[in-house]
């Protein structure tokens, strides 16, 4: 019989500062499916606010073991995105990211190619010195070209579950490590190739870009990878081809819900890249929250007032719900089946490998990143696989 045991390490425990690393102790042994855990605290004072989020604040979630090694690192940002990409729903849907009134996120950081897989998780008998470091800014006001945020000015609170496979039986395949691979800053007209390092062997790869008007869809002509410098080119497509493969391999994000203060003609950093949101009035009578397509990464949260048909200039309350793809601005590249073996790329094997980006003319600001879902199946200290 296969169960997994949610297990608290953590319950209701005070981040210590407003800024700094928390650190927290994993079991030693055990197969380790996921780690769950929840942020809340209280937003700042200011009803013009807010532009930045709570994930936002977390500036870097890391799983490590055996002092250095890492096995996941992501930021708030990127870990929400690969929660879609890896079957794990966002649910926090209670966001409230209103002024000075409660904000929680729920995460949960997949071990595996999806919640509670069988076949990969980390056995944490293989390795020394298992932690969960979370580095943080909860006074962070600006972020990715965005100005208008405001800080929290109380620690928030945290629990921590742990997802533990209870069957001594079970001899799992591997884990799936995600990391940060490679980045080149934007710039007009860039041709560039992000280098792949060769020797894993690579499920999926992700871009990402992530910065006010400059998103995946507002900067690129072209992604294409290439394995043997020109040899084999298995993948080329514009963005817009790219979005909809994406849509196909991995569905609709049916929807992802924000709570906040919104002013008319002030641009809001929206979860969804590529998407369609719709907007509610929580308090007020006279206003309509305007919907609408955003495309790029970029939108500026409009309402109109009823009585006069004209664009709001003060803020009111409202929520959104958002439904779409690019999470965040990441995309898988869709040249793999991260479901598939058969589909995966042993790099150890190739002369040269990269993710070719061509930029626009107008590409200028942020950063494009590359991540990577490695397949680890060997435990070697010290240094694996």
């Amino acid at each position: 019989m296969h169960y997994f045991q949610q297990r608290y390490i953590r319950e209701a425990q005070y981040f210590p500062s407003l800024t700094g690393l928390l650190t927290i102790d994993l079991p030693n042994k055990g197969l380790l499916s996921g780690i769950e855990f929840k942020v809340w605290g209280t937003n700042g004072d200011d009803e013009d606010a807010p532009d930045v989020w709570l994930h936002d604040r977390l500036k870097k979630i890391e799983v490590i073991v055996n002092g250095s090694q890492v096995v996941k690192s992501l930021d708030g940002r990127q870990l929400l995105a690969m929660m879609c990409y890896k079957k794990t729903p966002v649910t926090s849907n209670d966001f409230k990211n209103m002024n000075a009134a409660a904000c929680d996120e729920s995460f949960y950081i997949n071990l595996g190619r999806h919640y509670h897989d069988l076949e990969y998780m980390l056995d944490l008998g293989q390795v020394a010195d298992p932690e969960l470091r979370i580095e943080y800014d909860f006074a962070l006001a600006d972020c990715s070209g965005y100005h208008c945020g405001e800080p929290m000015t109380a620690e928030p609170q945290i629990n921590i579950v742990l997802h533990m496979l209870r069957d001594t039986s079970v001899v799992p395949k591997g884990y799936i490590k995600t990391s940060e691979i490679h980045r080149v800053d934007n710039a007009a007209n860039l041709g560039y190739n992000l280098t792949v390092p060769r020797g894993p062997t690579y499920s999926n790869l992700y871009l990402q870009s992530w910065w006010y008007q400059f998103g995946l869809g507002s900067i690129l002509d072209h992604v294409e990878v290439n394995i043997n410098s020109d040899n084999l080119i298995p993948y080329r497509q514009t963005p817009g081809e790219m979005a909809n493969q994406i849509l196909r391999m991995y569905g609709l994000i049916d929807s992802i819900m924000y709570q906040f203060h919104v002013t008319g003609g002030q641009a809001y950093p929206f979860p969804l890249e590529q998407c369609y949101y719709e907007g509610r009035m929580v308090q007020g009578i006279d206003a309509l929250v305007a919907g609408g397509d955003l495309w790029g990464g970029f939108n500026v949260g409009q309402y109109t007032v009823i009585s006069t048909n004209l664009a709001g200039v003060a803020t009111v309350h409202t929520y959104m719900n958002f439904k779409g793809i690019w999470p965040f601005s990441v995309s898988p590249i869709p040249l793999f089946d991260p479901w598939d073996p058969d589909t995966w790329i042993d790099t150890s094997v190739l002369g040269d490998f990269w993710v070719r980006i061509e930029e626009n003319a107008g590409a200028k600001e942020g950063v494009m990143k590359l991540l990577g879902d490695e397949v680890v199946t060997k435990y070697t200290t010290p240094s694996w696989p």
